[in-house]
């Protein structure tokens, strides 16, 4: 599916959808405790392939409305698991799975086959796991367990791999230590923490370990999933750019893209925030160049790239070298899609370097199968008319966007 968004003035308020992240840590929690509930989860291309991961380890649910019931596993099972697009699926089963004594395969669809796993499958290796695959364990491959506990020292190219034995090391016989000696994206770590703790997992914090007594016991209760704040960043950047978008049900949690609302105050935008009321209120508004750190909200770039095109001046977006192993090389995705509307922009290895000041958006941009691409570049439809192929991959994390972007006033043409 083709969309063009035309140049529009908006005004409205949209609610974003929950959130990705603690969706599928609270499935999978959910999937290792006794009996829980999960409300309000988003249920997208990646946390439906986490749902049927769930039941293929053993775990039984049923929908209620606006919530899920869950039955445990009584024990992981392992066999053929096919992710499709998601990486946090991918990485947190490959843990799971090395606690089973049976082999698995563990398979997606043709962006996911491109991610490495190999640290990760490294430290499971070390700790008694046994593996077979490529170089990099780029799915497909295959794992097997028993896992048991011991130390680990990791530099995490992915939060996720941290994630992952995060999860599965309590499960483990014995206690672990679990070093890490740098990773980017420490708040989706704190997401699953968060998680975590309220299914009454312990582990310990230090500054630079964490440490996991084993043989521990999920007993998460019930969870309600807050929305998404990387979703919210392209409802913030419409109002910023046509007009005033008041977001709803927008409530503080450990999610790092609540970022988003500084960045913009950053160059200069009127936003506003109640938390107490989970309201943000976003105006359209004069921008300015910014720098940008990416190290922890990698999933902002996109976002704040589009941002750049606007803002008066020369921006730098760095540290987010780790977009290149995302569902896209994504550094190399956001220059072509500015190229292509005329917006000046030098690839670094680590980020970008925008020139800035474009007051009007025309021409087609590619989501190249990635949701953040299409979610991002059709917002500068607003500001002229842009194109954009295959917005269809926009269910991966939002799959009401174009709707809501029509119900704030935007003019949206499918095709």
């Amino acid at each position: 599916m083709d969309i063009t968004v035309k140049k529009s003035e908006i005004d409205g308020e949209a609610t974003p959808p929950p959130s990705k992240s603690y969706t599928h840590r609270a499935f999978i929690s959910a999937s290792l405790s006794k009996k829980s509930s999960i409300f309000n989860p988003l249920l997208s291309g990646d946390t439906l392939a986490t749902l049927r991961a769930c039941k293929k380890i053993g775990a039984g649910f049923i929908r209620k409305g606006n919530s899920f019931e869950f039955l445990g596993a009584e024990e992981i099972r392992g066999g053929y698991f096919n992710f499709e697009n998601s990486g946090t699926t991918l990485r947190i089963f490959t843990a799971l799975l090395s606690l089973c004594p049976n082999a698995s395969t563990l398979d997606g669809d043709d962006s996911l086959r491109t991610r490495p796993n190999g640290e990760l499958v490294s430290a499971l290796k070390s700790l008694g796991a046994f593996a077979k695959g490529d170089e990099k364990f780029r799915a497909p491959f295959r794992i097997k367990g028993v896992i048991r506990g011991g130390e680990v020292a990791m530099r995490a190219e992915s939060s996720q791999f941290v994630s992952a034995l995060l999860f599965s090391l309590p499960l483990a016989k014995g206690d672990s230590k679990l070093r890490i000696i740098s990773t980017k994206s420490r708040p989706y770590i704190d997401i699953t923490l968060d998680v975590l703790e309220k299914s009454g997992v312990e582990i310990e914090r230090t500054e630079e370990s964490f440490l996991i007594p084993g043989e521990q016991e999920f007993r998460l209760k019930k969870f309600e999933i807050p929305s998404d704040f990387s979703s919210a960043s392209y409802l913030i950047a419409a109002g910023i750019l046509a007009g005033e978008v008041r977001i709803l049900n927008a409530f503080d949690s450990m999610q790092g893209d609540k970022r988003i609302v500084e960045i913009c105050r950053e160059m200069g935008a009127e936003v506003s925030w109640n938390k107490e009321k989970g309201v943000i209120v976003a105006k359209k508004s004069e921008l300015s160049a910014i720098s940008f750190d990416a190290g922890d909200t990698p999933d902002l770039v996109p976002t704040v790239a589009v941002l750049c095109a606007v803002a008066n001046g020369v921006s730098e977006i760095y540290n987010a070298e780790h977009l290149r192993i995302k569902e896209i090389d994504r550094i190399s995705g956001i220059c072509r899609n500015l190229r292509a509307l005329g917006v000046e922009v030098e690839e670094k290895r680590d980020g970008l370097r925008i020139k800035g000041g474009r007051k009007e958006f025309f021409g087609t941009v590619e989501s190249f199968g990635d949701h953040r691409m299409a979610l991002a570049f059709s917002l500068l439809g607003l500001l002229g008319e842009v194109k954009c192929r295959n917005a269809e991959v926009v269910s991966v994390s939002y799959p009401g966007f174009f709707e809501d972007l029509r119900r704030i006033g935007a003019r949206v043409e499918f095709a």
